[in-house]
């Protein structure tokens, strides 16, 4: 896997570039792994892999902070302490949400036949990483960008 620390000098000077190249590993690289998306708190589009256009990342953006937004609601609700993953299921495949940060979150589209288990890992991994990187500052940069 890709290290998000080593593709840019600072995590300060992190920018959308570097986040798309660390998620197009992340799919290259993990079986199964059709499409991943960092997007904010809020439901801005920060970073994805190839094969979808700003319509789509607009769109899952919104949908994945709403979706993180409510299962944090729920969590906290039961006091289940974080969200570490959310798995939602489909006859053809499989969307995982994963809470890098405060800010950010992590959206990944699976085909049916990935294996659940091994990809949670590599996703943990990558959110750890990327919580590291993604910090509220660096979050709402990348948030500026997009606007421009």
């Amino acid at each position: 896997m890709t290290n998000l620390e080593h593709t840019s000098p600072a995590a300060s000077q992190i920018d959308s570039a570097d986040l798309d190249f660390v998620l197009n590993g992340f799919v290259e690289d993990t079986e199964g792994v059709l499409f991943a998306q960092t997007v904010s708190a809020d439901g801005i589009h920060l970073a994805a892999s190839e094969g979808s256009d700003t319509e789509q990342h607009d769109m899952f953006a919104a949908v994945a902070s709403g979706l993180a937004s409510l299962t944090d609601s729920t969590v906290d609700l039961f006091g289940l302490g974080t969200l570490q993953r959310q798995i939602i299921e489909a006859n053809e495949g499989w969307v995982l949400l994963s809470r890098v940060s405060l800010t950010a979150t992590l959206g990944v589209v699976l085909d049916r036949q990935a294996d659940l288990g091994l990809v949670g890992y590599e996703m943990a991994r990558l959110s750890k990483q990327l919580g590291e990187a993604l910090s509220p500052d660096v979050v709402d940069r990348l948030k500026g960008m997009r606007a421009l």
